[in-house]
Protein backbone atom coordinates (compact mmCIF):
# COMPACT_ATOMS: atom_id res chain seq x y z
CA UNK A 1 0.00 0.00 0.00
CA UNK A 2 2.90 2.35 0.98
CA UNK A 3 4.40 1.55 -2.44
CA UNK A 4 0.94 2.72 -4.45
CA UNK A 5 1.04 6.13 -2.73
CA UNK A 6 4.88 6.80 -3.66
CA UNK A 7 4.61 9.19 -6.08
CA UNK A 8 8.29 10.49 -6.33
CA UNK A 9 10.01 8.28 -8.80
CA UNK A 10 6.36 9.42 -11.48
CA UNK A 11 8.13 12.67 -12.28
CA UNK A 12 11.27 11.07 -13.27
CA UNK A 13 9.78 8.81 -15.00
CA UNK A 14 7.90 10.86 -17.20
CA UNK A 15 10.94 12.97 -18.01
CA UNK A 16 12.95 10.09 -19.13
CA UNK A 17 9.91 9.36 -21.50
CA UNK A 18 9.91 12.05 -23.05
CA UNK A 19 13.67 12.58 -23.31
CA UNK A 20 13.41 9.18 -25.21
CA UNK A 21 11.32 10.41 -27.62
CA UNK A 22 13.44 13.80 -27.97
CA UNK A 23 16.07 11.49 -28.69
CA UNK A 24 14.45 9.36 -31.10
CA UNK A 25 13.05 12.14 -32.62
CA UNK A 26 16.64 13.54 -33.16
CA UNK A 27 18.22 10.81 -34.35
CA UNK A 28 15.41 10.51 -36.97
CA UNK A 29 15.90 14.00 -38.08
CA UNK A 30 19.67 13.70 -38.10
CA UNK A 31 19.59 10.40 -40.71
CA UNK A 32 16.75 12.21 -43.02
CA UNK A 33 18.53 15.12 -43.67
CA UNK A 34 22.10 13.57 -43.31
CA UNK A 35 23.09 13.76 -47.11
CA UNK A 36 21.49 16.83 -47.65
CA UNK A 37 23.86 18.48 -45.03
CA UNK A 38 26.84 16.45 -46.14
CA UNK A 39 26.36 17.68 -49.91
CA UNK A 40 25.52 21.27 -49.47
CA UNK A 41 29.35 20.91 -47.01
CA UNK A 42 30.49 19.49 -49.72
CA UNK A 43 29.51 22.23 -52.44
CA UNK A 44 30.79 24.70 -49.91
CA UNK A 45 34.30 23.20 -49.73
CA UNK A 46 34.84 23.03 -53.48
CA UNK A 47 33.26 26.57 -54.36
CA UNK A 48 35.71 27.61 -51.18
CA UNK A 49 38.69 25.78 -53.22
CA UNK A 50 37.38 27.58 -56.28
CA UNK A 51 36.84 24.71 -57.78
CA UNK A 52 33.06 24.21 -60.15
CA UNK A 53 30.60 22.79 -57.80
CA UNK A 54 28.03 22.65 -59.97
CA UNK A 55 27.78 19.84 -62.80
CA UNK A 56 28.31 20.31 -66.51
CA UNK A 57 25.97 22.65 -68.11
CA UNK A 58 25.42 23.54 -72.11
CA UNK A 59 23.99 26.12 -74.06
CA UNK A 60 23.30 29.11 -72.46
CA UNK A 61 23.64 28.57 -68.98
CA UNK A 62 27.36 27.77 -69.92
CA UNK A 63 27.66 32.31 -69.63
CA UNK A 64 26.05 31.85 -66.37
CA UNK A 65 28.16 29.52 -64.53
CA UNK A 66 31.61 31.32 -65.52
CA UNK A 67 34.07 30.93 -62.45
CA UNK A 68 34.86 34.51 -61.21
CA UNK A 69 37.81 35.78 -59.89
CA UNK A 70 38.42 39.06 -56.97
CA UNK A 71 38.47 41.16 -60.34
CA UNK A 72 35.24 40.44 -61.54
CA UNK A 73 33.62 42.10 -58.25
CA UNK A 74 36.02 44.98 -58.19
CA UNK A 75 35.41 45.77 -61.69
CA UNK A 76 31.40 45.65 -61.39
CA UNK A 77 31.19 47.63 -57.69
CA UNK A 78 33.36 50.68 -59.61
CA UNK A 79 32.29 50.68 -63.36
CA UNK A 80 34.05 53.75 -64.09
CA UNK A 81 37.73 52.65 -62.98
CA UNK A 82 37.70 55.29 -60.66
CA UNK A 83 39.06 54.46 -57.59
Amino acid sequence: MRLLRNRRGQGMSEYLIILALVAIATIGAVIFFADNVKNQIANVTTEIAGTDATPAVTGDETNARQSRGMADYTDAANPTGSP
